[in-house]
């Protein structure tokens, strides 16, 4: 991460309620590549990007991505985003982590797997994002930070594999 990124996104963590509003404008981002580059073309004008920064986004971001546009750090937005609600979590106390699945999880199996990221990371709360993998033929991958638990039929399949080929 550059340090641009992350003076950037200490900058959004002193604006009031920002939370809500960064996650809005990263899916704006995410849904709308050609914002990122309109808004990073040296051939339009500065006031015609601040036009659509005004027509698009909430006050409470306006005065930021005007900044961060000006100073040519627009292509670098999402990153920006993602280290803001990085540093966000962490003054929350909050671990992030990522479960792929093939099935969903009832609310207990969810609550069971907040607790174990709980225990393992030694944090309070958790943010948990779930994303739907059927590549994974059955059981789950969580990734927490660095650490990867991969407990997937597809895993197990490619080890059972790999035993039977070096025999």
């Amino acid at each position: 991460m550059n340090g641009a990124v992350t003076s950037y996104a200490t900058v959004l963590l002193t604006l009031p309620n920002a939370s809500d509003a960064v996650a809005d404008a990263q899916q704006t981002f995410q849904n709308c590549p050609l914002l990122t580059d309109s808004l990073s073309n040296p051939t339009i004008s500065e006031a015609e990007k601040f036009a659509v920064i005004d027509r698009i986004f909430p006050e409470s971001l306006r005065t930021f991505l005007k900044v961060v546009c000006q100073n040519g750090q627009i292509d670098s937005i999402l990153e920006i985003f993602s280290e803001y609600q990085a540093l966000e979590r962490r003054q929350r106390h909050c671990a992030h982590a990522v479960l792929e699945y093939v099935t969903p999880l009832t609310d207990a199996q969810l609550t069971a797997m907040k607790k174990m990221i709980c225990a393992k990371t030694g944090e309070p709360e958790v943010q948990l994002e779930l994303h739907q993998n059927p590549e994974l033929l059955g059981g789950f991958i969580l990734h927490i930070g660095d650490d990867e638990y991969d407990r997937s039929v597809r895993s197990a399949v490619r080890n059972m594999r790999k035993s039977l080929i070096r025999r």
